[in-house]
Formats: C-alpha cells, sequence, structure tokens
C-alpha cells in the first residue's frame, strides 16, 4: 500500500510540474518587428542586349531574416556565354536573405535552381531607400567557370503595399 501512495505522490509531483512549467510560458509571446524590406515591390529588371521584365518581390522581413517569392514577366534576355544565351521564361522563385546588424537596409539572399542539367545559384544584393519605397536590386547568376561568363540582371523597385 506504502509504495502504491508514493507511486501516486510522485505521479502528482509530475503532472504539478508539466502543468507548472507550461503555464509558465507566455500566452502571447511578443511578434518580431518587421523591417524595411516587408511588403511587396514591382519594377523592372535589365538583362542582356538592352531587354527587360517586370519583377515583382513578394517579401517578410522578421528581425535580421527575409523571405519571399520573386515572380519575374517575360522579355528577359540573359547570355551564359559558352553555355547559352536565351529567354528567360515567366515564373516564380522562393528566396531567402539576411540584413546584417551593422547594415540593416542592405539585403543579400541567394536562390538555387536547375536550368538544362546545370545547377545555377542566383546571389541577389538589394539596397532599400532611407524611406523603404525604392529597391535597387542586383542579381548575379553564378555560372559554371567554363560558362565564361555570370550574366548579371539589375534593376529597381518600388514598394505597392
Amino acid at each position: 500500500m506504502k509504495k502504491v501512495i508514493i507511486g501516486l505522490i510522485f505521479a502528482l509531483i509530475a503532472v504539478l510540474a508539466i502543468t507548472l512549467s507550461a503555464s509558465a510560458a507566455p500566452l502571447n509571446p511578443k511578434p518580431a518587428k518587421t523591417g524595411p524590406f516587408e511588403g511587396t515591390f514591382k519594377g523592372i529588371v535589365y538583362g542582356d542586349k538592352g531587354t527587360s521584365a517586370p519583377l515583382s518581390l513578394v517579401l517578410n522581413h522578421r528581425g535580421n531574416q527575409v523571405e519571399g517569392n520573386v515572380f519575374l514577366g517575360e522579355g528577359l534576355f540573359l547570355d551564359g556565354g559558352m553555355c547559352g544565351a536565351g529567354y528567360v521564361p515567366a515564373g516564380s522563385q522562393f528566396a531567402t536573405g539576411k540584413t546584417s546588424a551593422k547594415n540593416p537596409d542592405h539585403l543579400s539572399a541567394q536562390s538555387n535552381f536547375n536550368v538544362s542539367g546545370i545547377n545555377v545559384k542566383l546571389n541577389l544584393d538589394g539596397q532599400i531607400s532611407d524611406d523603404g519605397d525604392e529597391l535597387e536590386s542586383k542579381a548575379k547568376i553564378d555560372l559554371p567557370w567554363l560558362c565564361g561568363r555570370d550574366p548579371v540582371i539589375s534593376g529597381m523597385l518600388f514598394k505597392t503595399a
């Protein structure tokens, strides 16, 4: 009988400890503050041979983390040197990036994708204006060294929402 009572006491202590530790957590944790890259940005980006295409970014910026979707329209031509040249099809891509504490108005993001069996890395750098309404962007497509060149896309985007 003593073993049963001692077992029940230990079980009760365990239940109370779990309940008290769970109730110690805040009911409404403070959400992370949004950063300057939060929102929707739209504009035009420029590629090779004077071509351009519409681009929009829908971004979430919490702390130093930035993530979102990139939507590219039709019309952008890129020259990949020995790896070929052509028009980039319209489409969307998910990307993640970070801002630094030293320069919170600068964004660095990366995205990886496959083009005709070649792994390609897109490195995006963005600088937002002081008022947060303009985003100057530059993307370098990192192709394998044998291609001979890495195409660069640049443009200015404006906050719409």
